[in-house]
């Protein structure tokens, strides 16, 4: 294991994981995220060279081909975040992927742009129960659409 997929783990660990204050410390920021990873359901891989989209689409393919995880996150370089011609490639990914059961989403940690990419069907069910409870509460407008709605949008249209 590389130091940036080290570096990834310890940021699940330390962040993803624990319950946040933005919620006023009753979740973390992914529920689901602790039982994902002792359920071995995640993987973490780094970019280290090449075109990122297409290690982002081998990475998926070996998702899809190996079909041993869950969630797959990628990290890269902080700087890519502002490549914005690789969101528009993610957001046109997720229109073949949501037909596989598969969803990319992105972000950043202080130090890494990820990519990550979740099965889309076990996304839904957390969303569903967590809808139940005051999760989303803090969430502005902008980012429950971007983010919820975005999401089960594309779903829809390709059921």
């Amino acid at each position: 294991m590389n130091e940036v997929e080290k570096n990834i783990w310890k940021w699940i660990y330390e962040y993803v994981e624990i319950n946040n204050e933005f919620y006023d410390y009753k979740f973390p920021p992914c529920p689901y995220a602790k039982s994902a990873r002792l359920n071995g359901l995640v993987d973490v891989v780094a970019y280290t060279k090449g075109r990122p989209y297409q290690f982002i689409t081998s990475q998926i393919d070996n998702l899809i081909t190996h079909k041993m995880y869950s969630i797959r996150i990628m990290a890269f370089p902080l700087r890519m975040r502002w490549y914005f011609h690789l969101h528009i490639l993610l957001n046109r990914l997720n229109k073949s992927l949501v037909t596989q059961d598969l969803y990319v989403q992105y972000g950043k940690t202080d130090d890494y742009f990820i990519v990550i990419v979740n099965k889309l069907s076990d996304v839904l069910d957390g969303h569903r129960a967590l809808s139940k409870t005051d999760y989303y509460k803090n969430w502005s407008k902008d980012h429950y659409k971007a983010v919820v709605e975005r999401r089960e949008t594309l779903h829809r249209k390709n059921q």
